[in-house]
């Protein structure tokens, strides 16, 4: 199923465009990603409360993202950050795993939450499915720099799990 930039069954829901830096600085808007290839992934989600939910998230794979942005086969981590400036820094080898999904178990994730769009990757726990997803910034860490030292908790309550 296509995305598509209404807001009923199989279409997204954005408000705010979604930057993607790479070599190039490209804003993604709702035509713009209806316009990219879509997947599914059925993944479990464990929150930090203890609570554990399996789903299956559809939306556009982090390498299409990447790929509108000329991303530098240089590229180490993924910086994914939300809206409300919450920020994690995940390997290269994990993002291409992951999704900016719009959807959970076919119903688009704005019909139940707060926020548009989620990052989801396998082996990702759930305080670090980024919710509300406003910028994916591909980084070139040279060995020895810490990722987590460039992650940040600011913002986090109203998207909490």
């Amino acid at each position: 199923m296509e995305l598509s930039a209404d807001t009923t069954e199989g279409r997204i829901s954005l408000t705010d465009p979604i930057a993607v830096l790479g070599d190039e600085r490209v804003s993604l808007d709702r035509e713009r990603l209806a316009a990219l290839p879509t997947e599914e992934r059925t993944v479990t989600v464990a929150c930090a409360s203890g609570v554990r939910h399996t789903a299956t998230w559809r939306g556009v794979p982090v390498t299409a993202l990447l790929s509108e942005a000329n991303v530098s086969d240089e590229t180490t981590h993924l910086l994914v950050e939300s809206a409300d400036g919450y920020q994690i820094c995940v390997d290269i080898y994990t993002a291409l795993d992951g999704l900016l999904a719009f959807f959970r178990d076919g119903t688009p994730i704005a019909a139940h939450e707060p926020y548009e769009t989620r990052f989801i990757a396998p082996d990702i726990d759930g305080a670090r499915t980024v919710k509300a997803v406003a910028v994916l910034d591909a980084r070139h860490l040279t060995p020895g720099t810490d990722p987590h030292t460039l992650e940040t908790m600011a913002g986090t309550e109203e998207y909490s799990a």
